[in-house]
Order: structure tokens, then sequence, then C-alpha cells
């Protein structure tokens, strides 16, 4: 039997203009804290998927971003449990990572624009987002967040 592909995924650290970072509690899962993050449409430029995530996500206009820079680090994982919309098509995601600067207010910010993915959110330090992630997204968020900490002059 032939193994299903890896999903790839866009995933995104958008700071603010303090410098903190945005993690989201997922909708109907109190304590689990994520990035935003997405599914790729392979028929556009990867850059495309992470504006168009971050305006399902938590609806924010490629206006009020601006994408820093593309992270060396990478992550792939298998599901445990797999979602409703892979099952039978990926086993696992694909993950790379984004560095984007929100240049708006956080009245701009809305969970409600399509399909909710969020049920809050907050700004966080790096070591905040240590300690609040999903401790199964942890590993992954390591070497993104190190990235996000060794840039200077953001």
């Amino acid at each position: 039997m032939e193994k299903l592909p890896l999903r790839p995924n866009v995933c995104m650290l958008v700071y603010n203009c303090d410098h903190k970072l945005f993690l989201g509690e997922r909708f109907g899962e109190p304590g689990v804290w994520q990035f935003p993050q997405g599914g790729v449409d392979l028929k556009v430029a990867l850059e495309e998927s992470v504006y168009r995530e971050l305006w399902e996500e938590i609806g924010i206009g490629r206006d009020k971003l601006s994408i820093i820079k593309r992270c060396d680090a990478t992550h792939s994982y298998e599901f445990q449990d797999p979602p409703g919309y892979a099952r039978g098509k990926w086993r696992g995601q694909s993950q790379t990572f984004w560095i984007v600067r929100f240049e708006g207010t956080d009245k701009d910010i809305s969970l409600t624009q399509h399909e909710q993915e969020f049920m809050s959110w907050r700004w966080c330090s790096p070591a905040e987002v240590r300690v609040l992630a999903e401790p199964k997204r942890r590993p992954g968020y390591e070497a993104p967040l190190k990235e996000f900490e060794a840039l200077k002059n953001l």
C-alpha cells in the first residue's frame, strides 16, 4: 500500500510593534495555543498562502502585513488522529515557517472572517510561546523561534 503524502503547510510567526508574537487558542479546544497556519495552494506562490491564511484565520489583510523572512527551519510530523480533511489524503504535514510583521492595531484582528479557527488570542514573548504552545507543537516551534530571536532591528 502506498504511503500518503505530507500536506504542505505554512506557519506564521506574526509579531507586532512591541516584538510580541501572535498566539491563538484553537476554537473549541481550551488551552490549545498555536501560531496561525494552514494548507498551501500548490498553484500559487507560498507567500500567497501566507497572506490567505492570515486573512482567513485572523482577519488581517496584506496591507497591514510585511513578510520579513521565510525561515530556514522546517518541521514535518505525522497525524496521530488525522482530522477529517486529511483522512485518506495526507498522513501529516510539512511546515515552512514565516516571520511576518503586523503593521496594524489590535482592532484590525478578527477571528471570525471565515470558518473560525481561534476562540481567543494574545501577544506573547518567545519565552511565553514556549510555555503556552500546545506541547506537541513546541519541538517544531523551537527553531523558528530562535530565528525570530536572532533577527535584529525588526
